[in-house]
């Protein structure tokens, strides 16, 4: 087998390209799966079952209505090759509505905040999984440093900066690691782990192992993240109370 090129980092032209492509690709329509005709017919069944639910003098039903229809209609556009991306806006209130139920209410929908503890939102896991995965990327490319885990990882937390990180920390990073270790594989922070890992080590591939890392985070500060993507979506939330149904 030849030998490598070696490896380097990306020039800004190549960044830049990156970004407009991966921005390009995210609206981007797919093929679609399935006859359209077929998916038609399933999605008049769905929201027929909504609009029935939707005349119930029930508060809860009318809500929960609303969010399958809404996820029908995603549904059907999702599988007629639409991308993610485009989805956004119709996945913002099918999330609002769930996120209702774990006591968090979307900024965009509620103008005063409420007593009770919100818990973790979608976006807050896909963020989670996001450090989680660069976390054991750094720990995986620094094998033979003469540190402990713990150390690895505040100098992991010190290198991720920027718009989208933020402040980062190593107790942040060692819970992320922690949580999505813990969690089934369809959890949204570990499936979301899993897809970043991936692309880490396809970096590493292409660029080398140690310029794999700050091409992510330079990724992550440079791309504008859709909803559901770490970002966008009810990050921020005020508190809700539990017994509040109006």
């Amino acid at each position: 087998m030849g030998q490598k090129p070696p490896y380097r980092m990306p020039t800004e032209a190549e960044h830049a390209e990156a970004s407009r492509q991966a921005r390009q690709d995210g609206y981007a329509r797919q093929r679609p799966a399935g006859g359209r005709v077929a998916a038609l017919d399933r999605l008049h069944a769905q929201l027929t079952d909504d609009a029935q639910l939707y005349e119930s003098d029930k508060l809860q039903d009318q809500r929960d209505a609303v969010a399958h229809a809404l996820l029908a209609v995603a549904d059907f556009l999702k599988a007629q090759g639409f991308a993610n991306a485009t989805l956004a806006p119709l996945m913002r209130p099918i999330a609002a509505l769930a996120e209702r139920e774990n006591n968090s209410l979307d900024l965009m929908f509620a103008q005063r905040a409420r007593g009770g503890r919100p818990k973790a939102t979608l976006a807050d896991h896909e963020r989670t999984g996001i450090l989680a995965a660069l976390a054991e990327g750094w720990l995986r490319t620094h094998p033979g440093d003469d540190m402990t885990q713990s150390d690895k990882l505040s100098a992991a937390a010190r290198k991720m900066k920027g718009r989208w990180f933020g402040t980062v920390t190593r107790a942040q990073l060692e819970t992320a690691r922690e949580l999505v270790s813990q969690e089934a594989k369809d959890h949204p922070a570990a499936s979301h782990a899993t897809m970043v890992y991936g692309w880490f080590v396809r970096t590493a591939e292409m660029f080398g192992a140690d310029n794999a890392f700050p091409i992510m985070v330079r990724f992550f500060n440079d791309q504008k993240m859709p909803f559901g993507a770490g970002e966008g979506g009810i990050l921020k939330t005020p508190r809700v109370s539990p017994t509040e149904d109006s």
